[in-house]
């Protein structure tokens, strides 16, 4: 196994395990025991606990962003349907991961305060979260889809907020009835196109 692919191995089965048991229930040990890994590869890669779990954090804000952009800015739909597909996908993706939630809420709720560097990653990351939602909302204003007087920015992040609570409540009831319950309220009436 090569070197990238077993940092790659450690930082899926820390994602696992981060989303399960959020960091204070995340040890190291089991993490390497389900990579197959043994310990002295971790610090080879990884000075800490905080670090490795800062690089998954990196690693997860990636793969969603890059997952985010693709359905976002795929032109050959409508700006407001983009964004309901978006949610729609993210809402059956943690479905089927069994609401294990959003690595940046789990993380905001449980390391944030105690560590900066968490902290600065998890601004940045919801940030840039919060910059592609606005653009699509700013698009679909453009092409009258929505209201005027919705502001992109503060829309974008109350959509973030009101989508990571529904997450929590998820996860918390092991239903998708809040998230339902958010695609209905948020996508189907508070961005309803206009007439």
């Amino acid at each position: 196994m090569t070197q990238t692919n077993t940092r790659d191995l450690l930082i899926d089965e820390g994602l696992k395990a981060l989303l399960s048991g959020g960091y204070d229930g995340t040890g190291i040990g089991p993490v390497l025991k389900a990579a197959g890994v043994p310990k002295g590869s971790f610090y080879h890669f990884f000075d800490s606990k905080e670090a490795f779990a800062g690089a998954v954090l990196d690693a997860y804000a990636a793969r969603y962003g890059r997952a985010r952009r693709e359905i976002l800015e795929d032109r050959s739909h409508p700006a407001l349907e983009r964004l309901r597909r978006y949610f729609t996908y993210m809402s059956e993706l943690l479905s089927r991961e069994e609401f294990g939630g959003c690595l940046f809420g789990n993380l905001a709720l449980a390391s944030a305060t105690r560590s900066p560097v968490f902290r600065e990653k998890l601004q940045k990351s919801f940030r840039a979260w919060q910059g592609d939602l606005a653009a699509v909302l700013r698009e679909a204003q453009g092409a009258r889809e929505i209201a005027d007087d919705l502001e992109p920015e503060e829309t974008a992040a109350f959509l973030i907020d009101a989508y990571e609570g529904a997450l929590l409540r998820a996860k918390s009831e092991g239903t998708s009835l809040p998230l339902e319950r958010f695609a209905h309220i948020t996508l189907t009436r508070l961005l309803a196109p206009t007439t």
